[in-house]
């Protein structure tokens, strides 16, 4: 699968190469349809989950996904393990995107910041952190807390950068910035959309120039 990401801050799109996805290879087409299935289950789970964090019927998964109730309890026995499988996907996304900032970024701050901005925006982060992640992040199994670290890791040296570049004020964390990030991109009550229906990336653009302020004493 390759995802491109529309960049609503008008830095046109760009893509990521992922493939989580089983090729087809000659002699084994049962193994690569049963991979195909699996990643068209994650991805629709992950596709709901974004609207529905908290309370998205199974049965609406696997019919998103094109499979039976059946296929879909073959592969994931239960809620949790599904969600675990769809953690290790955003996960592995997150983690392709901060490599392809971190490789431009000093070449194109501007560019890249934003590229990294509104692709965490595309992939929903936040309403998928928000049915992944347990009450207490120390809970996270550890094959999921190392790909954490490895985002936070990577997230740091981007906001390094970003810091380098004059974009975030020096005592800004990545965490921080991704926490007031998930907060401000939420998506809005519909009600808000039919008065400002770009309200989202006005207060994404209002964020961003906040960053480069930092906090300020009242």
């Amino acid at each position: 699968m390759v995802l491109h990401f529309p960049t609503p801050s008008g830095y046109g799109g760009w893509t990521i190469g992922y493939y989580g996805g089983a090729r087809r290879t000659k002699g084994a087409p049962v193994r690569s349809d049963a991979r195909a299935r699996r990643q068209r289950i994650i991805e629709a789970a992950c596709e709901i989950f974004r609207t529905q964090p908290d309370n998205a019927p199974l049965e609406n998964i696997a019919e998103h996904a094109g499979v039976g109730i059946a296929t879909l309890y073959r592969n994931f026995p239960d809620r949790a393990a599904l969600i675990h499988a769809c953690a290790i996907h955003m996960f592995e996304q997150v983690l392709a995107l901060q490599e392809e900032v971190l490789a431009g970024i000093d070449a194109a701050p501007e560019r890249h910041w934003f590229r990294y901005v509104d692709a965490f925006i595309t992939l929903g982060v936040g309403p998928l952190a928000a049915a992944f992640a347990p009450d207490n992040l120390n809970e996270l199994p550890c094959e999921l807390a190392e790909l954490r670290a490895r985002a936070s890791h990577n997230g740091e040296a981007i906001i390094d950068a970003a810091k380098r570049h004059r974009l975030v004020a020096g005592d800004v964390s990545h965490e921080t910035f991704i926490v007031g990030l998930l907060v401000v991109a939420r998506p809005p009550v519909p009600g808000v959309l039919t008065i400002r229906p770009n309200i989202t990336t006005e207060l994404v653009d209002l964020y961003l120039t906040g960053l480069k302020h930092g906090p300020q004493l009242r």
